[in-house]
């Protein structure tokens, strides 16, 4: 089994928040982070039947990611809401859940057009209101 593109990985979703602020602004590092997690995300919903079973044997598979990638948007929320691009108040869990629900829904890649306006959507969200 070939190994998959280091881009696909937790790591390289999580390091990619630090990388991607140095580079572009606030807002349009978030956005691009939102699309690298659906790229993350995609890979992963093949794996639903082995993590039910982790679930029903009682484990969370999920915590220790989860809090990484919490941890890495954190950082590209904190960084969007310092500059009045995003409300300060979005939780990064809140969002790490509605991007991981877009991926499931819309994570073939004959919809990723369909994805990409779901995630368009969602980042009008975090925006303040007028």
């Amino acid at each position: 089994m070939p190994a998959r593109p280091r881009r696909w990985t937790l790591d390289a979703v999580c390091e990619a928040a630090a990388e991607l602020l140095e580079t572009l602004p606030p807002d349009r590092a978030l956005r691009a982070w939102m699309d690298r997690f659906i790229d993350y995300m995609t890979t992963k919903i093949g794996l639903g039947d082995a993590i039910r079973a982790v679930v029903a044997a009682g484990g969370n598979p999920f915590a220790h990611s989860r809090e990484r990638l919490d941890t890495a948007l954190g950082a590209l929320l904190a960084a969007t809401a310092a500059a009045g691009l995003t409300r300060p108040e979005v939780d990064a869990d809140d969002v790490v859940m509605s991007l991981s629900g877009i991926a499931m829904v819309a994570g073939d890649p004959q919809q990723r057009e369909q994805a990409a306006r779901m995630i368009d959507l969602l980042f009008q969200g975090l925006r303040p209101h007028a």
